[in-house]
C-alpha cells in the first residue's frame, strides 16, 4: 500500500490544477465549519462539472468504505465516478430537448442520489468520518499552497 502522505500530497497536487485558489479556500471553510456532507453539497452546488468531477477522483483515493444500517457497503471509486460522468452527460442530452422535462429532472435527481449515500454513510462510522475529514482538509490545505506556488 502507498504511503498515506504522498496520497495526500498529490490528491493536494492535482485538486490545484483543477480548482482555482479562492475556490479551494472556500470548500476548506465549508469543510472546517460545516463539515464533510455540506462541504459535498456545496461542491455539488458551485464546482463546475470538470472541478467536480477531478474533486471526487482526488477523493477516491482515500481507503473509506461506509456501511449502511443495512451492511450494504459503500465507497467513492472509480467505476462510481464513471457512471457520474454518463449521468452527467446524459442530463446535457436532455437539456436540449424540451419534451423530456420530467426524464431531465429524474436524471438531475440520479447525480445528487450517486454519492448520497456514501456521505450520508460516512457519519454513521465516527472513526471514518473523522479520517476522511482529516485526509480532505489536508489535502485541501497542500492544494492552497500548490495553488499559490503556481500564481493560480
Amino acid at each position: 500500500m502507498e504511503n498515506l502522505d504522498a496520497i495526500i500530497n498529490e490528491m493536494g497536487f492535482e485538486i490545484a490544477q483543477i480548482i482555482n485558489e479562492n475556490m479551494i479556500n472556500k470548500i476548506l471553510g465549508v469543510l472546517a465549519n460545516d463539515g464533510v456532507y455540506a462541504m459535498w453539497v456545496y461542491c455539488l452546488n458551485k464546482l463546475n462539472e470538470k472541478e467536480h468531477i477531478g474533486f471526487l477522483k482526488q477523493m477516491a483515493k482515500l481507503p473509506i468504505k461506509v456501511k449502511d444500517g443495512n451492511n450494504n457497503e459503500y465507497e467513492l471509486k472509480e467505476e462510481e465516478i464513471k457512471k457520474y460522468i454518463k449521468i452527467l452527460d446524459e442530463i446535457e442530452e436532455l437539456k436540449n430537448d424540451k419534451t423530456k422535462k420530467e426524464e431531465l429532472k429524474q436524471k438531475q435527481k440520479e447525480k445528487f442520489n450517486q454519492f448520497e449515500n456514501f456521505f450520508q454513510n460516512l457519519s454513521t462510522d465516527i472513526y471514518q468520518l473523522l479520517f476522511f475529514k482529516d485526509m480532505v482538509e489536508k489535502a485541501l490545505i497542500y492544494a492552497r499552497y500548490h495553488a499559490k506556488a503556481m500564481g493560480d
